[in-house]
């Protein structure tokens, strides 16, 4: 049984997915209006009419209302798709608190709880792929790396500022025009100073560091604002051995992070055996819904 955090666009594509391919049902769901619950979980039927009430409706849809406690009595599995909250990380991170605290777990494309607590959640069962390039598996390659040692981390890790860029260098829009743009698109965050302040892709790079066994506090990761520098500039997320940081770097043209455009994501991982060169889709509601199930099925132990 799942209680949902979260029922916006992701959190509403991982509900009908979740139904269409598995049995796994939804017990609870909560949105900015407050959660319902139904003992046994939600019908076919009954999530249906969750997912036609407007926002914020969802505890006059089906169910009853409930509260954070109760839903936890019923279910195995939080999955939180809220929107993240830089500054202290509530009410997602209060919500997982409770629910370690009950043995529940927590499977999660919020990226905040983890890029501020990290440590505290270290070893407990919090599955996090889809906070970090969440079409492909960047997180499940570092958890594969030890004991290598790590040396080096170049990472293209938000897709709206590489779209951005990429309309700039490569189609000639004018900075201000690509961002507008990416906003028409809903590719930038609700707050855009998420994605071009640099705290999305810094607190990325915080939650695989601390995978990697790199103890780091997204306060620790040195960010400059997106800016064009001339053909071809990317916003990386960088980590030298020491030093953390999300900035514009100006590339070579053969440089492979050069060649990764749009929204497309991609990190490289030198070690002190290989260098391994990863990319494909870092986002979208499908490639995110998709991660936070096999996640779900984990947690469930039946994956």
């Amino acid at each position: 049984m799942i209680l949902l955090f979260g029922f916006g666009g992701v959190g509403r594509t991982y509900a009908e997915l979740l139904y269409e391919r598995t049995n796994v049902k939804i017990a609870a769901v909560f949105d900015s209006g407050g959660g319902a619950m139904k003992k046994g979980g939600f019908t076919p039927a009954e999530l249906k009419k969750l997912l036609e009430a407007p926002r914020g409706k969802v505890s006059q849809a089906a169910g009853r209302p409930a509260s954070i406690e109760e839903a936890l009595e019923e279910a195995e599995v939080v999955v939180d798709v809220s929107p993240p909250n830089y500054s202290d990380g509530r009410p997602a991170v209060e919500v997982y608190r409770r629910a370690l605290a009950a043995g529940r777990a927590v499977v999660t494309a919020n990226k905040a709880p983890l890029a501020l607590y990290f440590q505290e959640f270290r070893g407990r069962p919090i599955y996090y792929k889809a906070t970090v390039m969440a079409g492909t598996p960047l997180l499940d390659l570092a958890r594969g790396l030890p004991p290598q040692r790590v040396t080096k981390i170049r990472a293209i890790l938000n897709g709206s500022t590489n779209y951005i860029l990429t309309r700039v260098y490569k189609d000639g829009v004018p900075e201000g025009d690509a961002v507008e743009e990416a906003k028409r698109l809903g590719i930038l965050e609700p707050d855009p100073s998420l994605d071009l302040g640099g705290v999305d892709a810094a607190a990325k790079l915080t939650i695989l560091l601390n995978t990697l066994g790199v103890a780091i506090q997204l306060s620790a990761v040195e960010r400059k604002p997106l800016e064009f520098l001339g053909p071809v500039t990317k916003y990386l997320a960088t980590w030298d051995g020491a030093k953390a940081a999300v900035q514009p770097v100006r590339l070579p043209p053969e440089d492979p992070l050069a060649k990764i455009d749009y929204t497309l994501n991609a990190a490289e991982v030198v070690t002190e055996v290989n260098t391994i060169f990863v990319s494909g889709k870092g986002a979208g509601r499908k490639e995110t819904a998709l991660v936070l199930i096999n996640d779900t099925l984990k947690a469930l132990k039946v994956l």
